[in-house]
């Protein structure tokens, strides 16, 4: 009985030692920096320039967006992450010249089968006439309208992405 006594004393010990060390490096650590996020929903539908590339119709997608100059992001790049029940497009672009510029790709990375990130993305992104940016609402909801040129860089698909998002 003693014998097991001391190995339940032991492994409290254990237990309060891993417990404070764990408290003291929660403490110790250095805070995340706090971004700015907007995550939505709605739909991309792909024009018929798309068919030969097998896409077509509407599909609907879940969007993450990173928008730039807003607190804690960075100054000259906006992430979008269209995120489809196939795979997911992440993107990012510095929109600094007016929402209804055409804006290219710095970085775009498609993940289908496994991840491709091409060296110069041919994809672009319009925003339509209407399209709400820079988004204002805050914590309500935005409308985000684009249309997207060389979708999942196929030169001459034509995409349109709508969808609603809210500050998180």
């Amino acid at each position: 009985m003693a014998i097991c006594g001391d190995k339940i004393t032991q492994n409290k010990g254990l237990g309060t030692l891993a417990a404070i060390a764990l408290s003291a490096s929660v403490i110790g650590a250095t805070p995340a920096a706090a971004f700015t996020e907007y995550l939505g929903g709605g739909f991309v539908v792909v024009s018929d320039s798309c068919n030969e590339f097998g896409w077509s119709g509407t599909h609907q997608v879940l969007v993450r967006m990173e928008p730039q100059g807003m607190p804690g992001n960075a100054d000259e790049e906006t992430q979008i992450a269209i995120l489809l029940n196939t795979g997911t497009v992440a993107m990012r672009l510095n929109i600094d010249s007016g929402r209804n510029a055409t804006y290219p790709m710095l970085a775009a990375t498609y993940v289908w089968n496994g991840p491709w990130s091409p060296e110069e993305p041919t994809m672009q992104i319009r925003f339509d006439p209407d399209a709400q940016w820079p988004l204002t609402a805050g914590s309500l909801m935005d409308r985000f309208s684009v249309t997207i040129d060389n979708f999942n860089e196929h030169l001459g698909c034509v995409a349109w992405l709508n969808a609603s998002l809210a500050r998180n």
